[in-house]
């Protein structure tokens, strides 16, 4: 797996699907993507679409905190999952989160700090 980071906009809400004891957060980041040629910035016709699943405290931020066209950062492990029936069978890139922030040249945010886990948890 290779560490990727990217930036975008929440495509959707994010989706908490519980998953045994712990809870797994999707969403979707939109990044608009583009090159540099001959000193100047062409963007691509169409935008990336990333995958991204979050778990532990980072998802239930990233479910309490973010809605739909948040610009965010996100910071992960990106491998390739496969998902439908065979012969339907469909593969995507998915980032693993470690971490995720907002984009401050484009919001503010209100720093709120969680409350310290007891040592049973």
């Amino acid at each position: 797996m290779s560490t990727r980071t990217i930036t975008g906009n929440l495509a959707a809400d994010p989706e908490s699907q519980p998953v045994g004891k712990t809870t797994i957060v999707k969403f979707r980041v939109i990044e608009n993507t583009g090159e540099y040629r001959g000193g100047e910035f062409t963007p691509h016709a169409d935008p990336t679409t990333h995958f991204c699943s979050a778990r532990f405290e980072v998802g239930e931020n990233v479910a309490a905190s973010l809605k739909k066209g948040d610009a965010v950062i996100v910071s992960g492990r990106e491998h390739t999952e496969s998902w439908g029936d065979e012969g339907a069978k469909q593969y995507g890139r998915v980032i693993d989160v470690d971490a995720v922030g907002a984009l401050l040249n484009r919001a503010t945010v209100v720093i709120t700090k969680n409350p310290p886990r007891s040592q049973k948890d």
